[in-house]
């Protein structure tokens, strides 16, 4: 067991060193993921997903890097890089852009100040983003999340609940965040074909989103027959490897 925890703590370390070398060298990137309007099959927004490259040139998903980041002092840095990144791609794209944001994100008063700083100077632009908010059982203040929410909407942008329908999900939590989107989880999105299950609890998120007035995303959608299938149900957007991979905007630029 000794030898299984020194192991872990060593490649923990490794990663940690990873991710500094990386913010060091501005190697800390957004990728970005279509969203599609489930009547017109049109782009209508893009996803701004972190993605780090390594010292052979590798392209590392936050799989690999951003749970054992959250250990250490890099994860804040991590996430005002990706805010920046996804503020700089309002002026890439005339499309929408949407960005994770944990309670810890909002909860740290460093990171919460910087979003709305970026929210002051963009202000013109702010009608174009949406905060996903992960769902996360480790609140500390509901409070300071609803506060955050209160002020974000003040500058007309949106928010929306991520992952919705599975882990944490229940409908008390949108009380207090009156989202103006929910997305699907993709694990319920994946099984909608097979799993009657599954498609009973899309069902009862979409009615209840439309009873609420609240747009609905589905994550995961990776092929023609789930796409179907769920604009038939009356969700309103799709996101997934059907209509696209996460990579570069076409017109990005690095610049910060």
């Amino acid at each position: 067991m000794a030898l299984i925890e020194q192991a872990k703590a060593k490649d923990n370390l490794n990663i940690l060193n990873m991710v500094d070398v990386a913010i060091k060298n501005e190697n800390i990137i957004s990728y970005f993921q279509p969203i599609v309007d489930n009547k017109t099959k049109e782009v209508v927004k893009y996803e701004s997903l972190v993605r780090l490259i390594d010292e052979e040139k590798n392209v590392l998903s936050p799989f690999y890097f951003l749970n054992t980041a959250k250990q250490g002092r890099f994860y804040s840095q991590i996430t005002q890089i990706v805010l920046q990144n996804s503020f700089n791609a309002l002026y890439l794209t005339d499309k929408s852009v949407s960005m994770n944001l944990s309670a810890i994100d909002i909860e740290k008063e460093s990171v919460s100040d910087f979003i709305f700083e970026l929210l002051e100077k963009h202000k013109e632009n702010a009608h174009r983003v949406t905060f996903e908010l992960l769902e996360d059982e480790n609140i500390k203040d509901m409070n300071v999340i609803t506060a955050f929410i209160k002020k974000v909407k003040a500058y007309k942008a949106l928010i929306a609940i991520d992952d919705f329908g599975a882990g944490y999900s229940n409908f008390e939590r949108l009380l207090n965040y009156q989202p103006d989107i929910l997305k699907i989880d993709g694990s319920l999105v994946k099984d909608i074909l097979t799993n009657k299950y599954s498609l009973d609890v899309v069902k009862t998120i979409i009615t209840f989103a439309k009873s609420q007035n609240i747009q609905t995303v589905a994550e995961f959608v990776e092929n023609e027959e789930i796409y179907n299938l769920l604009n038939e149900l009356g969700v309103n957007f799709s996101q997934g490897y059907f209509f696209g991979k996460p990579e570069k905007l076409p017109a990005w630029e690095k610049t910060i």
